[in-house]
């Protein structure tokens, strides 16, 4: 568990949003637009809480992101509230929230 919440905190400070997008458990979800993403830098990824739940198989985190719009140079953060499983089948944890809601230019926002 701790090593893909790691992988996936990791990929995501890094701007490795696609990498970040393939813990998702729901491939059939829209993508994000990882064109639009590309102006995103994260400046910070801080984990706020953590519960592990359902016997250690579902684990619920809520982590602050902040990050610029390098089209923009304003900071701007994000709460992300993560929900995490465990498939026995596959043998490795997904995530089953949302991705988070960056706002840059390229989104109208």
């Amino acid at each position: 568990m701790e090593e893909a919440l790691n992988s996936y905190g990791s990929a995501i400070r890094w701007g490795a949003f696609q990498k970040a997008w393939s813990f998702q458990a729901d491939k059939l979800k829209p993508a994000p637009d990882f064109k639009a993403l590309r102006t995103i830098k994260v400046t910070g990824y801080e984990s706020v809480f953590r519960s592990v739940q359902d016997e250690g198989n579902t684990v619920l985190q809520t982590v602050e992101i902040r990050y610029i719009d390098n089209d923009r140079l304003v900071e701007k953060s994000l709460t992300d509230e993560q929900k995490w499983h465990f498939d026995v089948e596959k043998k490795q944890w997904l995530l089953d929230s949302p991705f988070p809601k960056f706002e840059s230019r390229d989104q109208g926002a």
